[in-house]
């Protein structure tokens, strides 16, 4: 098929015009929209924002926040958890008590540890989550189960979650950002952050 300079002109510029009009109008609730439409959240969203952050190695949560007595009462004795458990190029040792002391902050009663007292000043104000579990410490899968919560790739982070059910207020931002360490990525990089099967982007409400 031959086409002259008109033709070809109009099917590559007026073609992507009118994508960039389809779209405009789109924003502007214009365009006739035939799919189902979404259904409102089952409450109203409160939060306006979420700030993470994510210290890939940063110091073990049973020398910090997150007293195990058993620890202590088990010190030194073989490790035996009950089941299989990836470890990293290593073998189960002995169990091995918190070196540092763990005292009770706040009318809440957290303990927290020596290492960190200051952060038992503000005890009252901090959601302590506890019943995360993971069967793999490999710094790779482990780092996927803490941003996605499996230790496969392939499912969204919770950035894309929150950005899913928050939608944005502004066209001309992203919905989440990640600020990477000057010093490198964590074990597998920018997937951790990743959309996966949920749209890239999502209408403000």
């Amino acid at each position: 098929m031959t086409v002259n300079r008109r033709q070809f002109l109009w099917h590559t510029g007026g073609g992507l015009g009118g994508i960039a009009l389809a779209h405009l109008l789109n924003q502007q609730g214009l365009l006739a929209d035939t799919r189902t439409p979404r259904p409102a959240p089952h409450h109203p969203p409160k939060a306006k924002r979420v700030v993470q952050l994510f210290m890939s190695g940063a110091a073990s949560q049973v020398d910090t926040f997150d007293y195990k007595p058993l620890l202590a009462k088990k010190n030194g004795q073989k490790w035996d958890p009950g089941e299989k458990v990836e470890l990293f190029q290593s073998d189960p040792g002995h169990t091995m008590a918190s070196p540092w002391k763990f005292r009770q902050y706040g009318q809440c009663g957290k303990w927290v540890s020596d290492l960190v007292p200051h952060i038992g000043a503000c005890a009252d104000d901090i959601a302590f989550v506890h019943s995360m579990v993971s069967k793999s410490n490999v710094h790779g899968p482990a780092t996927f189960m803490q941003n996605s919560g499996f230790i496969l790739p392939g499912f969204p982070a919770m950035g894309a979650w929150v950005s899913y059910g928050l939608g944005s207020l502004c066209d001309n931002l992203p919905t989440f950002v990640v600020l990477p360490d000057v010093r490198g990525f964590a074990p597998n990089g920018p997937a951790n952050w990743g959309s996966a099967f949920l749209p890239r982007c999502t209408r403000g409400r």
